[in-house]
């Protein structure tokens, strides 16, 4: 019996060069920036975006996806403690909580990715992970999943630390992976949010969103649906956002940049994207739904692309390239066969996954079986083999 073993997967191609007739990119003023387009993490634009930099408070992005990836419900009660009094110290950004008051989660992370409140993010650090330190290893792990490679965190609000430094590059990831969360979005895209009294003070607290890309001004942007600010002496001016417009969504982050120019470079970059690309559909083994996409220059469809395939053990790599560049590459296992000749009395099953329900199926040994990858998600299969 014969049964193919399909595992796919797509990944972007990390050119240090883009294609000839690449779309000409805008020049920036900070030290270092990218532009990455969210469901395939392909570089549009680069600007030293693996060069180590610090955060600042866009550090509270990871902090926030964190929160919301370990608490269900969040109309949860938190109240603080004395933990967070080093945070209140002059200077910080803070919502001045006090010991004993109590908010939601939810008031929590407006006050987090709105106000930037320091003391939140500690507070919210030991409700989640029981401590500081427990919560900062969790960061990092998260980092390291979501393909972080020059990454590591010591707090949860991005307070200067010689340790504590990230790059362009990796908090794009970061931003791609958080925007997944509907409740991110919704918090991290409001313009304004007011927390009502609590039980430890009697007036309502207004919150701004920083981001001027958010709030309707100047530099209000179109489309984008979540972001955040940060700022330090150290890090200078920092800026993460992404927008979405005619099915492609869009990652900027730029950093250490001076006074508006976070803005102004972060519009110019969209509008570069936006105005110059889009997703085009990938098709692998003659089938009619698009196995992945890949970002191409307006007018430009996948089509086009040299196609090249090396086999490497059950491991087929197909590369994608325009003009000479090597944009794209996507894997897929090679076909698995099992002999049952010899064994009359054998038959198989198949064992596979989908959105965590488990399957077992039982194969007549003689029977070709095919189980396709679907859109952007991945099917674990395997076969068994049973005897008497």
């Amino acid at each position: 019996m014969a049964f193919f073993l399909l595992f796919g997967s797509f990944f972007p191609v990390l050119a240090a060069d883009f294609p000839q007739s690449w779309p000409q990119a805008p020049e920036i003023s900070e030290e270092t920036g990218i532009l990455m387009e969210a469901s395939t993490g392909q570089v549009l634009f680069d600007k030293s975006m693996d060069e180590i930099r610090y955060p600042a408070s866009t550090t509270k992005v990871m902090t926030a996806l964190l929160i919301l990836e370990n608490v269900e419900d969040l109309s949860q009660i938190v109240t603080f403690t004395d933990v967070i009094t080093p945070d209140l110290a002059p200077g910080n950004s803070t919502i001045n909580a006090r010991v004993g008051e109590q908010l939601t989660v939810e008031q929590c992370l407006y006050a987090i990715m709105l106000a930037s409140a320091n003391e939140v993010c500690t507070q919210m650090a030991v409700y989640v992970a029981g401590s500081v330190e427990n919560f900062v290893s969790m960061m990092n792990q998260r980092a390291q999943e979501l393909g972080c490679q020059n990454t590591h965190f010591v707090n949860a609000n991005g307070l200067p630390d010689p340790n504590h430094y990230t790059t362009a590059h990796d908090l794009a990831l970061i931003l791609a992976a958080a925007i997944q969360n509907e409740d991110f979005c919704r918090i991290s895209g409001s313009a304004a949010y007011t927390i009502p009294a609590t039980n430890m003070t009697a007036s309502p607290r207004s919150l701004e969103n920083s981001n001027a890309l958010i709030k309707n001004g100047e530099y209000h942007y179109e489309g984008v649906i979540a972001g955040k600010t940060g700022h330090t002496e150290a890090a200078k001016n920092t800026l993460v956002t992404a927008a979405s417009r005619d099915g492609m969504t869009l990652v900027c982050v730029v950093l250490r940049s001076d006074g508006e120019d976070r803005f102004i470079d972060t519009v110019s970059l969209f509008d570069y994207g936006f105005d110059n690309f889009h997703l085009s559909p990938v098709y692998w083994m003659d089938r009619e739904e698009p196995s992945g996409y890949i970002v191409l220059p307006k007018g430009v469809e996948s089509n086009v692309l040299t196609v090249k395939d090396s086999d490497s053990g059950n491991v087929r790599t197909r590369t994608y390239s325009y003009q000479g560049t090597e944009l794209y590459r996507s894997q897929i296992d090679l076909p698995v066969t099992f002999d049952s000749a010899n064994d009359s009395d054998s038959s198989a099953a198949v064992f596979y996954q989908i959105r965590g329900i488990d399957f077992l199926l039982p194969v007549m040994a003689g029977i070709f079986g095919v189980l396709c990858v679907t859109e952007f998600s991945l099917i674990l299969v395997s076969v068994l083999k049973r005897r008497k």
